[in-house]
């Protein structure tokens, strides 16, 4: 993702361009569970759900990266508390993982449209040592 900011030089306004990369966190959780968590825009996440050991957890962040276009893996859902979020699904429509609850639809497809675009080109990083 490419960041566009204007700022002032002397007298003249200059585009400073800052790339900024997209990263799948994989984290550990207690008792030698794994998972992965991928940033969204306006503080939102998507957290996969446990994996026994890392080599699975990386295995089907891949996974998701490569089907993250693939509009028919995203099951959309909101509660009538209005609480909005989006699952992301095996082909045998079983969870991988879901985002953070967003106030809004919008938001929510804010959030999902954000992953379907930039989720391919993340950068997996192991945060578990």
């Amino acid at each position: 993702m490419l960041l566009l900011c204007l700022g002032v030089v002397g007298e003249k306004r200059v585009a400073m361009i800052e790339k900024s990369t997209s990263t799948i966190e994989i984290r550990r959780a207690g008792n030698d569970e794994y998972y992965f968590v991928f940033r969204l825009p306006s503080d939102g996440m998507f957290v996969s759900i446990f994996f026994d050991n890392i080599s699975e957890a990386m295995a089907v962040a891949e996974y998701l990266q490569r089907k993250s276009k693939d509009e028919t893996r995203y099951l959309c859902k909101t509660k009538s508390s209005g609480e909005n979020c989006f699952v992301f699904l095996t082909k045998d429509n079983k969870p991988i993982g879901q985002s953070a609850v967003f106030e809004k639809v919008q938001t929510m497809k804010v959030g999902l449209q954000y992953m379907q675009k930039h989720l391919q080109t993340a950068e997996i990083v192991d945060l578990t040592n």
